[in-house]
């Protein structure tokens, strides 16, 4: 079951705000103080958060004390607050490192555009802002049940801050109208890969159609039989140490869209730097007809190694704080 979709956004509207205004007057420092006690406050409160940062810890190599649950916590904070930084433009107190750019750039002016797949590691917003910066436009494919508090704070921080987006919302057609169109014309799309759909299980409630209208990845894919709601699938793959399910959706998108598939991370490194990571997966995905499944899973395995080396580099950029591990 997809665990993560379970999980209350944390914080109320004003308390976001709050912080991004200690943050705006007084700089990052000051706010970063702040968020060690907020982080101390739901490592208290926020069980499931704390299992979760515990286990994952443990299975990184670390320490899983809780001084490292609320430091892993507070780097999700800090990460989530420099958004704002980066959407209304205040680079001056960031440094940034960049692994492959020149292989993306030329990637993205070869006219066949470029399908990027992140995870919930370090932070996706300076990835997709410093691109721009950088003369490379990407547009970001994005999911807003989960977090719709801070994505409403932000958004108002910066109106031009949707520019690029494209919103599975309540029209897939539309989504995969849009994302097709933005690679035909050569450039770049952007979706999180890490977290697996919701359960194929129909609701009791509405056996029609809430799992499909709640699930982004099974909204990318085509439906059973017409008039059913699509069945997210999942690929099995070995990441750190045990086998996690991953969402099969990207991969059955990049094969549909015939193009170059990088994995991108923005890792949060040091005080005010920032590791931007491009690396190439696959030239062009294609699924053997013969052997769909096993195509399909030496892909996803290609991607959850390489998201692998990069956790193991930078573990406390991890910001899945549900049990990744159970199956759907």
């Amino acid at each position: 079951m997809a665990e993560w979709r379970k999980i209350p956004e944390a914080g109320t509207v004003a308390g976001i705000r709050l912080l991004v205004l200690v943050a705006r007057a007084f700089g990052r420092r000051i706010a970063g103080w702040v968020l060690y006690v907020v982080a101390f406050y739901f490592a208290l409160i926020r069980g499931t958060a704390r299992r979760a940062s515990r286990d994952y810890l443990r299975r990184i190599g670390v320490s899983a004390s809780f001084a490292n649950v609320v430091r892993h916590l507070q780097t999700f904070a800090q990460v989530s607050l420099d958004r704002m930084f980066f959407l209304t433009g205040r680079w001056e107190s960031f440094r940034f490192e960049h692994t492959n750019h020149d292989g993306l750039v030329q990637a993205a002016k070869s006219g066949r555009g470029v399908l990027l797949l992140g995870a919930h590691l370090g932070s996706f917003e300076v990835m997709r802002c410093r691109a721009k910066e950088l003369g490379v436009p990407i547009h970001v494919v994005v999911d807003f049940s989960n977090a719709e508090r801070i994505n409403a704070v932000l958004r108002s921080l910066s109106p031009d801050a949707d520019t690029r987006l494209i919103s599975l919302g309540e029209d897939p057609v539309t989504a995969m109208l849009e994302i097709r169109a933005a690679i035909d014309r050569g450039e770049l799309v952007a979706i999180l890969g890490d977290r697996q759909p919701e359960s194929s299980a129909p609701d009791k409630q509405d056996k029609a159609g809430s799992r499909d209208k709640a699930d982004p990845q099974a909204r990318l894919e085509k439906p059973d039989r017409p008039g059913k709601p699509a069945k997210p699938r999942v690929v099995v793959s070995r990441f750190l140490g045990e086998d996690a399910a991953f969402p099969a959706g990207p991969w059955l998108l990049a094969h549909t869209l015939r193009c170059p598939v990088y994995f991108v991370a923005g890792v949060y490194t040091a005080p005010n730097l920032y590791s931007l990571h491009f690396e190439l997966l696959s030239d062009e995905v294609r699924l053997d007809r013969q052997e769909r499944e096993a195509s399909l899973a030496r892909y996803a395995q290609r991607y959850a190694s390489m998201l692998e080396t990069y956790v193991r580099s930078a573990p406390l950029n991890w910001f899945n704080f549900f049990d990744f591990w159970s199956r759907p």
